[in-house]
């Protein structure tokens, strides 16, 4: 399921202020080589729908600040209210930034909930050592960097997966969201995909929704190298902020 985010005016600034900066470099002889630049742009829009403070970097507050946030604890809530009534809702969460994983915990622990986060710096031990404590029911929230949760782990105690954001290469979705699918799983596992509405986000999850082996043969570094090979008035296009229903806003268009 994808669960569209419409972003709060904080977020579409930054956005739009990252997308005009791009689009005036690529007809600057002096900017940085036009690869290199829409890469960064990529990663700070990312950023930016994800929520300011990891765009930002500067250890603001979380709260009110993120569409993308809200929906995350709609869904967080839903699973603590199941737990209240005895059903168990055990919640994985992948991010490919471990600086957003962080961000996140951060945010749990403030909402007092259960949680620990998987990532690659930690030793295999280590690693082991949170597999098993949420699959015995210790840790009701596993925030699992993409990378580090995508192979090796089984972690059927979940039923519930929620991508933070969409990882270019569908493959590697795919691999996270089977730790959860692995044999020994007897219940349903819901699968969310969190989408900024209108931004490049939602135009990624277009292509992704596609066939997706096709996706995987046109696209063969990931969504990010296929960008980076668009003409101008094509890059333009798709990076442009969108309201909802597909017309451009109107700072947008200028």
């Amino acid at each position: 399921e994808i669960d569209h985010c419409a972003m709060t005016p904080e977020q579409i600034g930054l956005y739009q202020a990252v997308l005009d900066k791009l689009l005036v470099e690529q007809n600057d002889d002096t900017a940085e080589p036009r690869q290199g630049a829409i890469l960064a742009a990529i990663t700070a829009l990312k950023q930016i729908c994800n929520h300011p403070a990891h765009y930002l970097d500067d250890g603001s507050a979380l709260d009110g600040r993120s569409a993308k946030l809200e929906a995350f604890d709609d869904l967080i809530d839903s699973a603590s209210e199941a737990r209240s009534d005895d059903r168990s809702e055990p919640t994985l969460v992948f991010t490919q930034y471990v600086v957003m994983a962080k961000l996140l915990a951060s945010h749990l622990s403030e909402r007092g909930i259960s949680h620990a986060i998987l990532h690659g710096s930690l030793s295999p031990t280590e690693r082991q050592r949170l597999t098993d404590e949420f699959q015995a029911g210790h840790i009701d929230v596993l925030v699992c960097s993409l990378r580090a949760a995508g192979t090796g782990l089984t972690l059927t105690r979940a039923t519930q997966v929620i991508h933070y954001e969409r990882w270019s290469n569908p493959a590697v979705e795919d691999q996270a969201t089977d730790r959860a699918h692995r044999i020994g799983q007897t219940a349903t596992v819901s699968v969310h995909r969190l989408i900024s509405e209108g931004t490049l986000e939602e135009r990624v999850a277009e292509v992704l929704g596609q066939k997706r082996q096709l996706a995987g043969a046109v696209m063969g570094t990931g969504v990010d190298g296929w960008i980076g090979g668009l003409n101008d008035g094509e890059l333009g296009e798709l990076l442009r902020r969108q309201r909802p229903g597909g017309a451009a806003s109107s700072e947008d268009a200028a």
